[in-house]
């Protein structure tokens, strides 16, 4: 495939990418809120939100830029209204019923680790090489949202298992 300036269907396709990424950052923030009692989780879930605006902004600045920029868009955009439908789901089924901060955690490094696929750096690849690298950034945050939430999910199953060991 060959780098095309950005066209309407392109644009969409961020459009939808950015929407999962505010879902995303919609489902932490009501995490913080649900585990206001408990700091260290509520720090967790507003700076992993953060950065999901962060990733949010991004695909907004790539939309701003869009005239003349050259790029290929690698997913379709019935995949992405997929996710967005899943994590919908998601969100209303938390709201629902709220899960414990273990299997909060759990979700949410499932989720991470399947939308990491779907983020900026996926699909869509930049011709330009200072832009590839600005968008780059969001694949290695992915990676610190999964590690920080997977160290999180450790002590806390492990403190767990601790207390019913007794």
């Amino acid at each position: 495939m060959a780098y095309m300036p950005m066209n309407i269907s392109d644009q969409a396709v961020l459009e939808k990418c950015r929407d999962v990424e505010f879902l995303c950052r919609d489902i932490y923030s009501y995490f913080a809120d649900l585990y206001d009692g408990n700091d260290g989780a509520v720090r967790l879930w507003r700076k992993t939100s953060m950065e999901e605006q962060n990733h949010a902004d991004q695909f907004t600045l790539a939309l701003k830029l869009n005239k003349g920029l050259a790029c290929m868009v690698t997913v379709k955009p019935d995949t992405l209204e997929l996710i967005l439908t899943q994590i919908r789901a998601v969100l209303e089924k938390i709201k629902a019923t709220p899960p414990t901060l273990l299997d909060a955690l759990y979700s949410s490094i499932k989720m991470e680790k399947y939308l990491s696929d779907f983020h900026l750096g996926c699909v869509v690849e930049f011709e330009d090489s200072s832009y590839k690298k600005l968008f780059q950034a969001m694949m290695a945050s992915d990676q610190e949202h999964i590690a920080s939430l997977q160290a999180a999910y450790d002590k806390l199953k492990d403190t767990h298992d601790r207390i019913l060991k007794g």
